[in-house]
């Protein structure tokens, strides 16, 4: 688990994915937080959905690495009720890089909890020697997910008509 100021990380195991997908305020009682239908941007529900299948493949193939593969269940602690995730797409390739990715229900948006998440699983993923460069793919249009990679010092590499691609390196 990671702490902020204002935030808790858990890194979900794969039995806690299993309530995330199926049962989730299963999976609050387990965490020890209220229960709240997620509201997600519409625009995301297809890649979220995928994600999630990528969570539970991964983390029974790699148990032993899971927190690389898994959605951190971002917490608020003063609510006590989990407002998102964030998340490596796996263990650091042969260059050294991972792949990051995040997302709020829409009420806690702009608020600087992504940016407060992203910076924590940051410094974690970091603390990793194997570790070298996180990268990070955006839709041009989003521009709030464009800040919180800014303000996490992240610097744009490339882009094409779909997405922009930004870079952190250690």
């Amino acid at each position: 688990m990671l702490e902020t100021t204002r935030l808790k990380l858990v890194p979900l195991t794969h039995a806690q994915l299993v309530l995330y997908k199926n049962d989730p305020p299963a999976l609050a009682v387990n965490l020890g937080v209220k229960y709240e239908v997620r509201q997600n941007d519409p625009r995301v529900v297809k890649d979220l959905e995928e994600a999630i299948e990528f969570w539970l493949d991964k983390t029974q193939v790699y148990a032993h690495a899971f927190e690389w593969y898994t959605n951190w269940e971002i917490l608020l602690k003063h609510e006590r009720v989990a407002i998102g995730g964030v998340g490596f797409a796996g263990l650091p390739d042969d260059e050294g890089k991972s792949m990051v990715g995040y997302g709020l229900d829409v009420r806690y948006h702009s608020k600087g909890y992504a940016t407060e998440a992203l910076q924590a699983l940051a410094a974690w993923g970091f603390a990793h020697d194997n570790l070298k460069t996180i990268i990070a793919d955006t839709p041009v249009e989003n521009i709030p997910s464009h800040r919180v990679l800014v303000k996490n010092k992240f610097e744009e590499y490339s882009r094409d008509q779909d997405l922009i691609h930004w870079r952190l390196n250690r």
